[in-house]
């Protein structure tokens, strides 16, 4: 961010609705001069996250997420801030500085990953032996040309030519493509089909490199964890399978890159792929953009329902009622890709059958247990209230627990984590000291920026914190003439000054209101600061302090 021109980012969030921003994503209400929903980053039944459209500005009470609107897109659609400052300039019809676009860490490895995959895709139309294996894949043009499929020779340096000839190899070496070691640079892809991982926007952020004929190394390769690809957090295909997600409001979740070509190829375009890791909650919180109806495709071997296991585990503390959970398991030996093309009728057959949540969970804790036992009920019990306690309080975990206990013939209390209140007790006392007038004086001021320049209101005010923001405001609203109360509110992680900014309501309906209301304040608390000093100056003076000509000349002009 410090290479990017910080007037147009002002610009773009001076042009932006941050209201209508949120209003797509979350439901919100108006609540004052604020609005206020459930908040999007953690489960909740009461909402408690405000949004101000006079300061731009977003903040939940209940998990502290806070920031303008490029931190709601970073956050909430995992976008780069390159991505989101793109996305809210093409909204507000901003051309992006070419400035702006070099100097961007992000965006030269988003073009570096562009030309690799250019690179392997020309590459793979001269190739016979891997057109050869794609078309036994039953891997066509059709698909070749939707999800970019590519090739890398058998070659230590193709693309570290490409890179050094165009003398960006450093960008080739951070984006992954390139390797050094012992002072030699050398391509980390050879022989290999190459898949480009896509993110939600379209830009590419990794590859996945499959063999295609018999040689040692492993199955796959992909990229390593970079400034844009982290494999915890992305699924393959999203890019390509988001719409469909979105108009079947279903998804299915498999395992790998063929399988969702496959799958694609066979006519289903709601799924997606894991990046060689177990499903997790990242990954669930990025597929509830699209859809609250997930169902995960395992083996149905050992290995493919401890897998189903891990990836239901990393779900349930994010559960929320509405979403809906389900499961299917391919008989042992077989993939989605074969399955769907021998048996397609069947397969989504157990797509339409699919195994609820609950079900899978009831079934997977009485396994090996005797529940006509005292000790199977026993151990259900006891694992069924591990469960519990992973899982939020929502009514889906209420019913779930009813079931359990009507089972193991007992009751399950869920576990509570202890309140945090004793311990803040303490700092909150301490913290809750603003005077009401400085703290109005502040919330008008960054309400109707403009105003600060009228006077010089530092000398009004006590409180350290509150001289902070408006000296940090004065100084912003000097350089910046799109200044708002988000550049300022960014600053500040203390959740107690941000409530108190974020809940009060000036209601000033413009700003010659509002400039009168801060005239007043300023003459309260001229007069409260004039008081201070007068008994400061008649204490000294009873305690035999010797005062200045015109500290007596204070007291005598002095009018209480």
């Amino acid at each position: 961010m410090a290479n990017i021109d910080r007037a147009f980012i002002d610009q773009v969030l001076a042009s932006t609705d941050i209201v209508e921003l949120i209003k797509e994503k979350v439901a919100l209400s108006k609540n004052g001069t604020n609005y206020k929903g459930l908040c999007p980053f953690h489960n909740e039944k009461t909402p408690s996250f405000n949004v101000s459209s006079n300061k731009q500005f977003y903040h939940c009470f209940g998990c502290g997420a806070s920031g303008d609107a490029i931190k709601f897109l970073t956050e909430h659609d995992h976008l780069t801030f390159i991505e989101a400052l793109s996305k809210l300039a093409q909204a507000a019809n901003i051309e992006m500085p070419d400035s702006t676009k070099k100097n961007d860490t992000t965006y030269n490895l988003f073009i570096s990953n562009k030309k690799a995959a250019d690179f392997y895709n020309r590459t793979l139309k001269s190739n016979n032996n891997a057109n050869a294996y794609l078309t036994k894949r039953d891997i066509n043009q059709t698909m070749i040309e939707t999800f970019q499929i590519g090739l890398a020779n058998d070659s230590w340096d193709d693309l570290t030519k490409i890179f050094t000839k165009d003398k960006i190899i450093e960008n080739a070496l951070e984006a992954g493509l390139l390797i050094k070691s012992n002072n030699k640079i050398y391509d980390r892809f050879r022989n290999r089909i190459m898949f480009p991982i896509r993110n939600s926007t379209g830009n590419i952020i990794g590859f996945g490199g499959r063999i295609f004929n018999q040689q040692d190394g492993a199955k796959y390769l992909n990229s390593p964890e970079t400034k844009l690809f982290h494999k915890s957090y992305e699924l393959y295909g999203l890019y390509e399978s988001k719409k469909s997600i979105s108009q079947e409001d279903k998804v299915l979740i498999v395992e790998g890159y063929t399988d969702v070509i496959g799958l694609h190829n066979s006519g289903i375009k709601n799924c997606v792929a894991t990046l060689g890791t177990a499903f997790t909650k990242f990954h669930f919180k990025k597929i509830l953009r699209y859809t609250n109806n997930i169902t995960f495709c395992f083996d149905g071997d050992v290995a493919g329902k401890s897998a189903a296991w891990k990836a239901i585990n990393n779900c349930l503390p994010e559960l929320k009622d509405g979403v809906q959970l389900s499961l299917i398991f391919l008989p042992e030996g077989s993939d989605p890709d074969t399955f769907v093309k021998e048996e397609k009728d069947e397969f989504l057959n157990l797509i339409n059958n699919a195994m609820p949540l609950s079900q899978f969970i009831i079934q997977s804790l009485k396994s090996n247990l005797d529940i006509n036992s005292v000790e199977g009920r026993t151990a259900f019990l006891i694992n069924a209230k591990k469960i519990i306690d992973e899982m939020p309080d929502i009514t889906y975990t209420t019913i779930l627990k009813k079931e359990f206990e009507n089972i193991g013939g007992n009751t399950i209390r869920k576990d509570i984590a202890p309140k945090v209140e004793a311990v803040n007790k303490e700092s909150s006392t301490q913290k809750d000291h603003f005077d009401i007038k400085e703290l109005t004086l502040i919330n008008i001021l960054l309400e109707y920026p403009s105003l600060l320049e009228d006077s010089t209101y530092a000398k009004y005010i006590t409180n350290s914190v509150l001289i902070d923001i408006y000296e940090s405001a004065l100084k912003e609203k000097k350089m910046n003439k799109n200044f708002s109360a988000a550049h300022i509110i960014n600053r500040y992680t203390d959740d107690h000054i941000i409530h108190k900014i974020m809940t009060m309501q000036s209601n000033e309906k413009s700003e010659d209101s509002a400039r009168l209301t801060i005239n007043e304040i300023a003459s309260q608390l001229e007069k409260n600061s004039n008081e201070d000093i007068y008994f400061d100056l008649l204490n000294r003076y009873s305690n035999g302090d010797k005062l200045s000509d015109d500290e007596r000349q204070f007291i005598k002009n002095f009018k209480k």
